[in-house]
């Protein structure tokens, strides 16, 4: 008796499927790398143009408002980071891609880019491509501070020390200062010195 097989699925979209030619069958990982590779003169010798087409592709796949998959969050973020480094050229609306794009990253349940939320919370912070928010940056800055995304604690301690987006709170601010100076961050210490914590 011959085992029945799964039914498969005849109407695959090829529109959604990435045009993999494009960025020369990149893998993501190895896109991911491309913005690290520097020659011995420090200057950038990675195919970022290529890994870009890669990210781009693998961003924008089947983006129907349904959750993401782990290729398109790794896409995302480095799609963002790529455009708010000005490693590609500026598309229109450049601010509001690199919020949008951030924010998605930095929401996602598997937290695989924790400074995400430190990203999109700078955006918050500045009003670059959403509306100034003080009190949603500085809690997106605790997020990332809780991922142990150093300049995050700073932040956070900074807002706290100054009731930026918050009620001014002296404790909350030297417990984000000094997390930042327990890890060594530069701007914590300054802090902290300057402030006599």
């Amino acid at each position: 008796m011959q085992k029945s097989l799964p039914k498969r699925a005849d109407n695959i979209d090829a529109y959604a499927l990435p045009d993999l030619e494009s960025f020369k069958y990149m893998t993501l990982t190895d896109a991911a790398k491309q913005h690290k590779l520097y020659d011995k003169h420090g200057k950038l010798v990675g195919d970022v143009k290529t890994a870009y087409k890669c990210f781009e592709a693998y961003a924008n796949l089947g983006n129907t408002g349904g959750t993401a998959s782990r290729n398109q969050i790794k896409a995302k973020y480095y799609k963002a980071l790529y455009i708010s480094r000005g490693l590609v050229p500026s598309p229109p609306n450049k601010d509001k891609i690199i919020a949008e794009l951030f924010k998605e990253v930095a929401d996602d349940e598997a937290n695989e880019f924790p400074e995400a939320k430190v990203r999109y919370g700078d955006c918050l912070y500045h009003g670059k491509g959403v509306d100034q928010n003080f009190s949603e940056a500085l809690k997106y800055f605790e997020k990332a501070a809780d991922d142990d995304i150093r300049v995050a604690m700073y932040n956070a301690g900074n807002m706290y020390y100054n009731g930026v987006g918050c009620k001014k709170n002296i404790e909350k601010a030297k417990n984000y200062i000094e997390l930042g100076v327990y890890n060594g961050y530069e701007a914590a210490i300054r802090f902290r010195n300057e402030y006599k914590f």
